[in-house]
């Protein structure tokens, strides 16, 4: 997987996969490489999100304690 790939690439990629393996197309050797390319930006994508609501988390605690000292 590329590092620079972005959430919304990793996406669009994961929703290609689930099209292709809902197809019931393809030989089950390339199933099971889709399915583990699948996993992985599965998980790339759930640690992208994790971060972003890391820190949408940090900025409404920073935004409440200035609220909270005025």
């Amino acid at each position: 997987m590329n590092k620079k790939m972005t959430f919304e690439s990793a996406l669009e990629r994961l929703n290609e996969i689930v099209e292709q393996l809902e197809s019931g197309e393809k030989p089950l050797d390339e199933s099971l490489k889709l399915f583990e390319e699948g996993s992985a930006l599965a998980s790339f994508c759930y640690k992208k999100l994790s971060v972003a609501e890391q820190k949408i988390k940090t900025v409404t605690e920073q935004e409440e304690k200035k609220d909270g000292q005025n």
